[in-house]
């Protein structure tokens, strides 16, 4: 299988890109994998899809 990682976060502008990627590349057979923060936007705006979320420690910057 294969796997991609993307990455996005602070803001919805920065992920909302991605969840048009993630419903493609999972129709195509990829496993996707997501790195965000422990408490970003990112997190609730994807948690409905069926990929694995790397949850990071990260300040703003």
């Amino acid at each position: 299988m294969k796997k991609i990682i993307l990455t996005g976060g602070g803001s919805a502008g920065h992920v909302t890109p991605n969840l048009a990627l993630i419903d493609e590349l999972l129709k195509d057979g990829w496993e996707v994998h997501y790195i965000g923060t422990k408490s970003g936007i990112e997190r609730s705006i994807i948690k409905d899809k069926r990929i694995i979320y790397h949850a990071v420690n990260a300040g703003k910057l």
